[in-house]
């Protein structure tokens, strides 16, 4: 009768065990969807004496305008907004993944702007995100709104 008792125990024991670890699937991340895509830049080309912006006023066109990785020359992707006469070059092509890269923004032939950032594409609590550890702009003078995440950019 002890030795029945000890086999009870045992295998209660045993079932304990199996069900804690059914339980456990080492998927704790399943039904949590969560990714947050990286910041986009926003750049306003504007004239360094009036202020005004240089596609809005004629002096620049979109056609004109090639966005590229400074070493590869390889084209990235853009979008120019034109709506309400913004006229804002957005560049959501950086920071998808962990690198550090220079951005030429050709604004036309021998009018240009290089924009250097340094991302880190993280995963935490079953979230992934862009930590951006450096940005700049190089190379011409310009003004960073925070609030608006926009560079004014002064030729």
């Amino acid at each position: 009768s002890l030795i029945f008792i000890l086999r009870i125990l045992k295998s209660i024991c045993f079932l304990f065990v199996l069900s804690f670890l059914m339980a456990c699937d080492g998927d704790e991340c399943k039904d949590i969807d969560c990714f947050t895509p990286p910041n986009y830049f926003n750049f306003e080309i504007l004239d360094k004496a009036s202020g005004k912006n240089l596609y809005t006023n004629g002096s620049l066109r979109a056609d004109q305008l090639k966005v590229f990785n400074a070493v590869t020359k390889a084209p990235l992707d853009y979008q120019f907004i034109t709506e309400n006469n913004l006229n804002i070059i957005v560049l959501n092509s950086v920071g998808w993944k962990t690198e550090k890269t220079t951005v030429t923004f050709e604004l036309k032939e021998g009018m240009s702007f290089n924009f250097y950032v340094d991302a880190e594409r993280k995963y935490e609590d079953c979230c992934s995100f862009t930590v951006f550890n450096e940005t700049k702009v190089e190379n011409t003078p310009h003004e960073f709104e925070t609030s608006k995440n926009l560079y004014s950019i002064f030729f």
